[in-house]
Parts: C-alpha cells; sequence; structure tokens
C-alpha cells in the first residue's frame, strides 16, 4: 500500500496541526509567558500556572510526534523494513483511551494511523 510509505508524514501533519492549533487556542497563555519574561514563567515563586504549563506541553507533545515521525520515515527508507506492528497497535491504543475521554479531538486520527502501520506494510515474499 503506497500510503504506508508515508505514515511517518502522516504523524508530522497531525504535529503540525496540533502546535498550530496550540498557537491559535493557547495564544493568551502564550502572551503571559512572553510578558512574565519567558524564563521561569511556568511556576514562578514555586506556583504552578497551569494555563502556561498545559500550553507548553501541548506544544512539546506536538514537537514529539515531528520527531517520531521523521522516526518512522527513516526507519522505511533506510532500513526498508515494516515499522513494528506494536507501534501502530499503540497508536490506536491510544486514539481509542484519548477519544473516549475527549470525543470533540483529533485523537482519533490516530486509529487509521495505526493501522495503516499494523496493516499497511507491503507483504514481503521469500522464495524458496
Amino acid at each position: 500500500m503506497k500510503l504506508y510509505g508515508l505514515s511517518g508524514w502522516l504523524l508530522v501533519g497531525i504535529g503540525t496541526v496540533h502546535i498550530a492549533l496550540g498557537v491559535v487556542m493557547g495564544w493568551p497563555s502564550l502572551v503571559e509567558i512572553v510578558q512574565a519574561g519567558v524564563w521561569n514563567s511556568i511556576q514562578p515563586n514555586g506556583e504552578l500556572m497551569f494555563s502556561r504549563s498545559t500550553i507548553l506541553w501541548f506544544l512539546l507533545v506536538g514537537c514529539f510526534w515531528w520527531l517520531l515521525g521523521g522516526l518512522m520515515q527513516a526507519w522505511l527508507q533506510t532500513l526498508s523494513a515494516p515499522l513494528p506492528r506494536w507501534l501502530g497497535w499503540g497508536f490506536v491504543a491510544a486514539g481509542l483511551m484519548v477519544g473516549i475521554l475527549l470525543p470533540i479531538s483529533g485523537a482519533w486520527l490516530f486509529i487509521p494511523l495505526g493501522l495503516l502501520v499494523v496493516y499497511g506494510a507491503p507483504i514481503v515474499r521469500q522464495d524458496t
């Protein structure tokens, strides 16, 4: 399946949308961080500013999806081997768990991505 070869780029796309939404929806918190001088602006004086912490982790997760998507693409192109099936099942499980807890979200995108990783790999024939 040709789409399988792009599965890492699909995750990069999900990460990009996640970051873009984070910047738009978290803009007030990002402005607060800058106005507070950036350095130690998440937990000043030992008091956690939850909205600032939330946007920090929200954006960081999107960055990790970029990294994992890039790693997936490098794996496919360099090793010419299928991605581990457990990775796909992990995407499916995460999509289901988060989708159930937060139905109006992009978590559902991880289910087809996971199924693509599990079932989309080309079948390698070994001649005997």
